[in-house]
């Protein structure tokens, strides 16, 4: 069970810039999980949004919104650690977009496997790209090296 808290404040810029800067509208929800779970501390979020908040519905809807944001950042993590997206020396723009996209595309489909089912990370690359998804990503890393050392 949760308890939920919300309220819209007004947030001032400090009195030095408050010609150049308007007031924020902001909302604060506070949730809290009720009782004490065993073996693991209790779930409490205190969240900050420039979103209207008018319902409890609406203050729910923000923490999935927030509680996907995990997700988010596993992605990004396969996408710079796994793939190693920020090491690639391609020196035009089309050809990072290019890299970018297929890193992009491998990156979702490690995170899927491993979401899905987290002993199929030792599976074979099979599972679940296509042997031309493959073959792209072969020759994306044969032309990353020959850029990177020219």
């Amino acid at each position: 069970m949760l308890e939920l808290r919300y309220r819209r404040i007004t947030v001032l810029p400090p009195i030095g810039k408050q010609r150049r800067y308007p007031a924020l509208s902001l909302t604060i929800i506070h949730a809290v999980e009720r009782g004490l779970p065993k073996a693991r501390k209790r779930i409490e979020w205190k969240l900050i949004t420039n979103l209207p908040v008018t319902s409890r519905r609406q203050a729910i809807e923000k923490l999935d919104w927030y509680a996907l944001r995990w997700k988010i950042e596993v992605f990004h993590k396969i996408l710079k650690s796994g793939c190693k997206a920020e090491e690639s020396k391609l020196r035009t723009a089309d050809r990072l977009a290019n890299l970018i996209a297929a890193f992009c595309i491998v990156s979702w489909r490690i995170f899927w496997i491993t979401t899905v089912n987290p002993a199929a990370s030792q599976l074979p690359a099979e599972i679940a790209t296509t042997p031309t998804e493959i073959q792209l990503l072969d020759q994306l890393v044969k032309d990353t090296a020959k850029t990177s050392t020219a």
